[in-house]
């Protein structure tokens, strides 16, 4: 298993495959935009898109959802908290930073903190972890952390939207701190990381 970056979108959001290899299939983290580009790596690449999976319900990493949900008939899956975004425009900044106005369809499964996800017999834990927005989310697969906006290489994620909270990040920030596996971290935006890097240099960290 692997796990590939694309960065799509005007706000250089992160897009992760999760690569199944022997089974050439995929999990699609955060369609953030240009579903032809989306599209195009499924085919160059002879994947199969199995499933969808948001960190959170922000614009940014979601513009080619719908259009993926239609082409792959993947099921879409996103915290319970963040569900609401889905359906409101206003609440995921879709209608004031994209001008689009219209609801999307909601998630076909709705996650808990705990929860796992069976790929093909690799096993993605599901870490809640607001502050950013209610339900976000970080995803642990083997040694690697999909963590959305919640923490950035030296930096963390805005909490002045909608959902979000500073106390509440800073409190998931401890519970990603105490992990002892040292998991390489794929961010929403920005460049990859290590754990052990952000417990050591990141302030919000400390």
């Amino acid at each position: 298993m692997k796990i590939a970056k694309f960065i799509l979108g005007s706000m250089q959001t992160n897009c992760y495959f999760i690569i199944d290899e022997q089974t050439k299939s995929c999990i699609i983290v955060d369609p953030a935009d240009d579903i032809d580009t989306i599209m195009k790596k499924l085919t160059d690449k002879e994947l199969k898109c199995e499933k969808i999976i948001l960190t959170h319900g922000h614009f940014d990493h979601m513009m080619a959802l719908e259009e993926l949900r239609e082409k792959t008939k993947a099921p879409l899956y996103i915290h319970e908290e963040d569900n609401e975004l889905l359906l409101d425009p206003e609440k995921s900044l879709m209608s004031f930073y994209a001008g689009n106005k219209a609801p999307f369809k909601s998630a076909d499964v709705l996650l808990k903190d705990g929860d796992e996800i069976d790929f093909h017999g690799n096993i993605i834990k599901v870490m809640h972890t607001p502050g950013h927005t209610k339900g976000s989310c970080c995803y642990l697969v083997g040694e690697h952390m999909i963590c959305g906006d919640t923490l950035f290489r030296g930096s963390i994620g805005r909490y002045d939207f909608y959902g979000g909270d500073y106390n509440t990040i800073l409190s998931s920030l401890e519970k990603i701190k105490a992990l002892e596996t040292d998991y390489r971290i794929y961010p929403g935006h920005g460049p990859s990381s290590h754990l052990s890097y952000e417990k050591e240099y990141n302030i919000y960290m400390r």
